[in-house]
C-alpha cells in the first residue's frame, strides 16, 4: 500500500492512514446544531419512483449523479424500462457501498488489533491486521462476498430482462420508421404538400417529420454520390433511381 498524505500534505504510512479510517468510524459526529444540521438525515422522495429514501445530502448528491450518469447510459424509454434502470443503477450503488464496507472494515480491524501487532515496517504491520481482522470474523467478510455476489445476479438478470425490452422496441421502432419514410417517399414523388412541421405518429411511435425528411435527403445524396462515383464522375447518365425533391428546411 502506497503511502497517503494528510491535510497538512505530509506523507504518512499505510498503517497510520488505515488508523485514521478506522479513528473516523468511532466519530460520534458534529457536536454542534450547526454540524447536526448540516449532516442530517432527510426523508426525500425519489423523482420517478416515487419512494421515500432517507440520505444525508452528500449522499444524496452522489446518488443523484450516479443514477442520473447510469440512465443516460441505459436510455430506457417507458415506465418499465425506467424501472429496470432505476434497479441497476441502485444495485450498481449498492455493490459500491459494500466495497466501501469491506474497506472501513479493514481499516477498523486495524485501529483494534495494532496494539497485538509488532512489526519492523508498516507495510508488514498493515498485512499482519489486515490477516487478524478477517481471521477474527470471516464470516462477516463472507457475508459480504456473498450479498456481493447476489447484487451481480440480479444486475445481470435485470439487464437481461431490459435489453430484450429494448431490442424488441427498437425492432418496433424501426419497422413503424420504415413505413413512414416509405409513405413520405410516395408524397414526394407525388408532389403532394408535406409539413415539416407536424409530427407523424404510426404503431406507438411519433416521428418529427423535418428530421425525416432531412436524414431521407441525406441518404439519398449519399446514394447518388456512390453512383457517380463508380462511374468515375460520369455526369451525363442519371442513376437508376427517382431523385426525390425535399422541402427547404424552415
Amino acid at each position: 500500500m502506497a503511502s497517503a498524505v494528510n491535510s497538512n500534505n505530509l506523507a504518512i504510512s499505510p498503517a497510520q492512514h488505515l488508523a485514521n479510517i478506522a479513528n473516523a468510524l468511532h466519530s460520534t459526529g458534529p457536536r454542534t446544531e450547526e454540524g447536526k444540521a448540516k449532516a442530517r438525515y432527510n426523508a426525500r422522495r425519489h423523482g420517478l419512483t416515487g419512494q421515500f429514501y432517507v440520505m444525508d445530502e452528500a449522499d444524496r448528491l452522489a446518488y443523484n449523479e450516479h443514477e442520473a450518469q447510469m440512465l443516460a447510459v441505459l436510455n430506457p424509454a417507458d415506465y418499465y424500462e425506467r424501472q429496470l434502470a432505476i434497479a441497476l443503477a441502485q444495485d450498481h450503488w449498492r455493490i459500491n457501498r459494500v466495497k466501501g464496507i469491506e474497506f472501513n472494515s479493514y481499516g477498523l480491524g486495524h485501529h483494534e488489533h495494532a496494539a497485538e501487532t509488532n512489526a519492523d515496517t508498516a507495510e508488514t504491520e498493515t498485512a499482519i491486521t489486515q490477516a487478524q481482522t478477517w481471521r477474527a470474523d470471516n464470516k462477516h467478510f463472507s457475508n459480504i462476498a456473498l450479498y456481493e455476489t447476489r447484487l451481480h445476479r440480479m444486475i445481470a438478470k435485470n439487464k437481461k430482462e431490459l435489453d430484450q425490452l429494448q431490442t424488441k422496441r427498437k425492432a418496433a421502432e424501426s419497422a413503424a420508421r420504415e413505413e413512414v419514410e416509405l409513405l413520405l417517399e410516395e408524397k414526394l414523388a407525388e408532389q403532394d404538400p408535406i409539413d415539416p412541421a407536424q409530427p407523424i405518429s404510426i404503431n406507438g411511435f411519433v416521428f418529427s417529420t423535418q428530421k425525416l425528411l432531412t436524414e431521407m435527403a441525406h441518404k439519398q445524396a449519399v446514394a447518388e454520390a456512390r453512383w457517380y462515383k463508380s462511374r468515375n464522375w460520369d455526369r451525363s447518365r442519371q442513376p437508376p433511381f427517382v431523385l426525390l425533391t425535399f422541402p427547404k428546411a424552415a
